[in-house]
Order: structure tokens, then C-alpha cells, then sequence
């Protein structure tokens, strides 16, 4: 799950957790079944009834609350209605639990052995900005992203692995859908799934929409990859052949980097829509991205995090899926994660998909590099370090990620994902400084990712595991290193990476590609490097740089602009007050009150830049190049 757009020494748990093949035969014979009625998605209703076997006696049913890949108990169960279960079409009672909300009793009948569950999920009505994670809006006129765990319940006492599922779901007439599931038939808008256990149905999530289209990429040796297309115009589904060349490319570069592949087949799931919330969640056999309605056609959107956005996710199919933090590794959907190694979760998926990113040409050096420079920048002027560590911030998440974008310098976010990544850009370095170039991250990746790929299934890791490969790769004290950086609270951030390959943060006067088109998709002023604040084109104050002159002058963050040098604020004028290398007047509005504020600061605009050191080897340059070879033809009709 990438940013919000931030840890840990080992937490060890007892060694019955539930690993193995993700499609593990369940104890029953009998295997649950599932029928969804989407075909009132586009007013964002969604509609199911389950067939659950069940023996006489108390039953409890739970509604999934800790969802794998969201690191927070954010099951929507407010959005959960209809509720209603019935045994041989008489109604049954049913109550919630008191102090578990996400658990419902029941008492079945003797002479009972099937409980009929009828449920209704209900859509957020709001666009973009509501709701969180997989829950968020996701449902348009045109299309939707389903995700299963919004509509199922499950009897207790089963680990999820070893539930049998068989599955339905109807979308509107006139659409397709496409999933990682294996499709049994498909007739009149409904299509049937195969058997599969229900952690594998929960981490399968359905693209539907009128405008779809699923794009083969290769190549045409291995498990079969696809880029599936839902999008609210037919025009955005335009994919121009360099682009598909460097998705294609992304497919190699991912395999020569890990080695081995551990799924049957890929889709890089993406819903194109500016009435959605833009973000993406990994799963095994796919990732559920969902993005502006022209990700594909506008080129703002390949110099910004959209660009990064699916090499990412599909890292995590290696790193979160396949191998997960074992305190990550749980039977069911209600048992607390233990958050404690995101660090690793996210941060090395964080690096590994700005590195594949940058061999795959999704992004150029010159963009790469400015990427760079902008989380350097950010990490050196995020103060709330000061009192907060990195470990911290992953044994918080599952509130972080709730956490408002206001104070966030004082306060911390999910920063395991781009401090993760500086931390990891350190180690890739030292690792090479340590083995004299013979080794890389590359081949910790390979070693620790290992295995006979092919049918999913989940290896659980702990801290541990990670020095010991760390060591194999390039022997150090790795358990020191880490414990040093994980826990830090002082300092400008992890940014020997940087300095050891080669390169040093400075600031210049002018926005690069990458700058200009960040302003561009999210319409705000990033002046934390100069003024000391981040503005929005109506003029509203997001966030403070503690110590900075805005922070001194006792700006704070909700308050709005309304004028700069005596006119009326627009981001142009301000930019142009900047330029001016002048004092600046501001008035600012709090609630019912107004303020005039002036500032002192005569340096102009300062943007992030990395500038070489000569003294040292480019090493971001051969971690940026492309490692696989390409093969003599695209397979183009790569058939599953």
C-alpha cells in the first residue's frame, strides 16, 4: 500500500502460524458459497447471499476486520446492511456482540445444516477524499473495484486458508470484469469462479466497467502477466506502445531482480477515474490501482507517484505476500496485526519500486534522481524525528494511517515508506562498499525471496531472517546498523545512501519535471524548503516546517492566504514574490480573525536538486540500469 500519499526489532511469534499454499483444502467438504449482485454498482450498492454449512448449536459470524495489505482495522462494517440470516427460509435471530462490533451470534436449529446469509454493502456516495483503503470510493456510473472482504461474513473458529469458497458475482449489463480468480463459466453478465479457499477470494478483487480492456504483457516464457484497463471514457483506455513496452519491461526487470515468480499469472488491476480515491493495495496474483481518469494519456502522470505506483505493487508480491512479517501472518481476518516490521514491508517495496520504476523507463534518470532529491528534502526537514522514531511510526501505523495531513512534520506519518526507502538506498550502498562491488541489494533480494515459485503461498520472516541474509550478502554487524537507524530520534534522516553513491542534496531556484508536474496533479505549493509551508491553489495552509519562518511567525496549518504583497493571493503571485528575493506580506485568515505577517526571507524559491560529488563512484546510475534482457519479440498474445 503506497503512502499516504512512513518499524521495529523482532517481535517473535509462536511457530503454529498459518503459512503455506494459499489454496489449502479446508477440513470441511462442504465449501461455503458466495453470490454478489453488483449490477447496482453504479449507484454504489452491492448486494450478496452466502451459503455457509453449519452444524446445531451457537454460531458466531465474523465481518472481516484486519485486512492483509491495509495494516489497520478499517473493515467498513458502518457500511454494512441488510443483514439477515435465514435456515430453511425461516428468518433466524441474530445479535451483535458487545464489545467485538465486527462479530454477530447466532443459535442454529436442530436438524439444520445450512445458514442463508443475505447482506448489502453500501458505496460511499462522497468522490475523491472519503473513506480509507479498499473501502474507499471505488465505484462509478462506469466502473468499479470489488473487493470481496466487503461482503462476505465467516463462522469462527476456521482458519481463512482452509474455508472453501465457490463464488458468483453479476456485474451491469454491457460490462466485463477481469480478476486473478480462475473462471469457471460466464453467461448473461454472470460469472462463476472456481473452488478456492477464502484467503485466496479476499485477496482477489474484481475490476468491472463498460469501458475494460485487458492488454497481454510479456514475455511469452513463465506465468502470464496482464495490464487489465476499467476506465470511465473509452479514450482513456489509449495505451501508446512505448508505454506498454515499459510495463512489458517491468514484467523482465521484476524477474531478473527476484528470480523466481511466486504466482500463476498477474494482473495489474487498474480503475481510471477522477471520481475515485487515488491509491493502490497489493494482493498475490494482482494489485487493485486506481488512478486518474487520463493515467494513461496524460504525461503528468508519468513523472509523479502514479508512475511508481504499479512497479510497487507488484514488488509486494514478492515482499508482503509472499514473504511477510510474521507478526503479519494470521488464521483469520480479527486478530490484531503487529505492525513492528513495515520498515520492511513497505520501505524495501518503497526502494524496489523506485528502482523498477527506473529500469523499466517508467521513469527517466533525470526524474529518478529528482524523486530522489525530494524524499531526501523531506526526510531532512521532517522534525517530528526529533522525538519520534522510525520504529515508532511502523508500531503505530494501524493509527497512522488515519492520522490528518495537518501538523504532519511535528507529528509523523506512515514515514516507514520513504524514510523505509532511504534506509534500504543505505543499505544497497553499503552493501556494495562492504563487498568491494561484488554484491547488491539485487542479491539479497534474490537470496531472501527465493523459492520454487509458481502456486501462491505465504513464508513468514522476522527480524532475524533479515540480518542473517544481510549477512550472507556482505557480512557486518547489520543488527547494530539497524537498531541505530531504526531508533534514531535526531538527525536529518537516513541519507548516507545518498552521499555513498555518489550524490549530495542541494536546492536551486528552479522546479524540475518532476516538481512542476507534483504541483500540477495535486494543486498545491510545496515551499517547505523556503517559506516553510505547503499551500493549496485556494490558498489553505496544510502543514508548518517546524523551525522554519512560517512556524516562527505562528502560522499554522487550516489557516488560509488570502493576500500576498498587498493583492489578492494566487499561486502565480506568490511564486512571483519569491522570485522578487523581497520580504513578503502576507494576510492570513483564522476562522473569524485576520493577520498580517511578514517574512523576512529575501533567498527565493529553493528546490530540492541532487548534485554530483566527484569523489565518489555514480552508484545510482548502476542501480537505475536496466538488468534484463530483452527478448528478440514481444509475445503480444501471451494466453493464460
Amino acid at each position: 500500500m503506497p503512502r499516504n500519499i512512513a518499524f521495529f526489532i523482532g517481535f517473535v511469534l509462536p511457530c503454529s502460524l498459518h503459512t503455506g499454499p494459499l489454496a489449502a483444502q479446508p477440513s470441511s467438504t462442504r465449501p461455503l458459497e458466495i453470490s454478489v449482485n453488483a449490477t447496482e454498482a453504479p449507484r454504489r450498492l452491492l448486494r450478496a447471499t452466502m451459503r455457509i454449512p453449519v452444524k446445531p448449536g451457537p454460531l458466531t459470524l465474523h465481518y472481516p476486520k484486519w485486512i492483509q495489505g491495509e495494516h489497520s482495522p478499517n473493515g467498513p462494517i458502518n457500511d454494512l446492511a441488510g443483514f439477515k440470516l435465514r435456515v430453511k427460509g425461516t428468518p433466524l435471530p441474530w445479535r451483535r456482540d458487545g464489545l467485538d462490533l465486527y462479530s454477530f451470534h447466532c443459535v442454529i436449529p436442530d436438524g439444520v445444516d445450512m445458514l442463508e446469509v443475505a447482506l448489502e454493502y453500501l458505496g460511499s456516495a462522497k468522490e475523491a477524499g472519503g473513506g480509507l483503503g479498499s473501502s474507499a470510493p471505488c465505484m462509478t456510473p462506469k466502473l468499479a473495484m470489488i473487493n470481496w472482504h466487503l461482503v462476505l461474513v465467516y463462522p469462527k473458529g476456521h482458519a481463512v486458508g482452509d474455508l472453501r469458497v465457490n463464488a458468483d458475482m453479476t456485474v451491469p449489463q454491457g460490462w466485463k470484469l477481469g480478476t486473478a480468480l480462475p473462471i469457471a463459466s460466464e453467461k448473461d453478465g454472470k460469472t462463476t469462479f472456481k473452488t478456492v479457499s477464502l484467503e485466496m477470494l479476499a485477496d482477489s478483487p474484481v475490476l468491472c466497467g463498460q469501458h475494460f480492456q485487458e492488454i497481454p504483457l510479456g514475455p511469452a516464457q513463465g506465468p502470464p502477466h496482464y495490464l487489465t484497463l476499467a476506465c470511465d471514457s473509452a479514450a482513456g483506455l489509449t495505451l501508446a506502445p512505448e508505454l506498454k513496452r515499459h510495463y512489458e519491461r517491468l514484467v523482465l526487470e521484476a524477474g531478473a531482480l527476484f528470480g523466481t515468480r511466486h504466482y500463476r499469472s498477474y494482473r495489474f488491476l487498474v480503475a481510471m477515474s477522477d471520481h475515485i480515491n487515488h491509491f493502490a493495495i497489493e494482493h498475490h496474483e494482482s494489485s487493485d490501482n486506481r488512478v486518474p481518469e487520463k493515467f494513461l494519456t496524460d504525461d503528468t502522470y508519468r513523472k509523479t507517484w502514479h508512475a511508481w505506483v504499479l512497479p510497487h505493487e507488484f514488488v509486494h508480491s514478492w515482499n508482503g505476500k509472499y514473504r511477510r512479517p510474521e507478526g503479519l501472518v494470521l488464521p483469520d481476518y480479527q486478530k490484531p496485526m503487529r505492525t513492528q516490521l513495515l520498515w520492511v514491508y513497505e520501505g524495501l517495496t518503497q526502494y524496489l519500486g523506485f528502482v523498477l520504476t527506473a529500469r523499466s523507463g517508467l521513469y527517466t534518470p533525470e526524474i529518478a534522481r529528482e524523486n530522489w532529491a525530494h524524499i531526501a528534502s523531506w526526510s531532512k526537514l521532517q522534525r517530528g524525528r526529533d522525538w519520534r522514531s522510525l520504529q515508532d511510526t511502523a508500531v503505530a501505523a494501524p493509527h497512522l494511517y488515519f492520522a490528518r495531513g495537518d501538523w504532519a512534520s511535528r507529528r509523523r506519518g506512515v514515514d516507514f515508506y520513504d524514510e523505509g526507502a532511504l534506509l534500504w538506498f543505505d543499505i544497497d550502498t553499503l552493501i556494495r562498499e562492504k563487498s568491494r562491488g561484488k554484491n547488491c541489494l539485487d542479491d539479497f533480494c534474490r537470496a531472501f525471496f527465493s523459492g520454487k515459485g509458481g502456486e501462491p503461498s505465504v513464508k513468514a520472516y522476522a527480524f532475524k531472517d533479515i540480518v542473517k541474509t544481510l549477512n550472507e550478502v556482505a557480512p557486518n554487524d547489520w543488527n547494530t546498523f539497524l537498531e541505530r537507524r531504526l531508533n534514531v530520534t535526531e538527525g536529518d534522516g537516513p541519507l548516507d545512501g545518498i552521499a555513498r553513491a555518489g550524490w549530495k542534496l542541494t536546492y536551486r531556484d528552479r522546479p524540475g519535471e518532476l516538481y512542476k508536474a507534483r504541483e500540477t496533479d495535486e494543486k498545491s505549493l510545496y515551499l517547505s524548503a523556503s517559506l516553510g509551508f505547503v499551500v493549496t491553489e485556494e490558498g489553505k495552509i496544510t502543514d508548518i516546517t517546524p523551525g522554519s519562518l512560517a512556524d516562527k511567525a505562528r502560522i499554522g496549518p487550516g489557516m488560509k492566504l488570502l493576500a500576498v504583497n498587498d493583492r489578492r493571493f494566487s499561486a502565480e503571485r506568490l511564486r512571483a514574490a519569491l522570485a522578487s528575493k523581497q520580504k513578503l506580506r502576507l494576510l492570513l485568515e483564522n476562522q473569524d480573525f485576520f493577520r498580517n505577517v511578514t517574512l523576512d526571507y529575501t533567498a527565493g524559491d529553493r528546490y530540492p536538486h541532487l548534485e554530483r560529488d566527484a569523489r565518489r563512484p555514480d552508484l545510482v546510475l548502476d542501480i537505475m540500469r536496466a538488468r534484463a534482457k530483452l527478448p528478440q519479440k514481444s509475445s503480444g498474445a501471451n494466453k493464460e
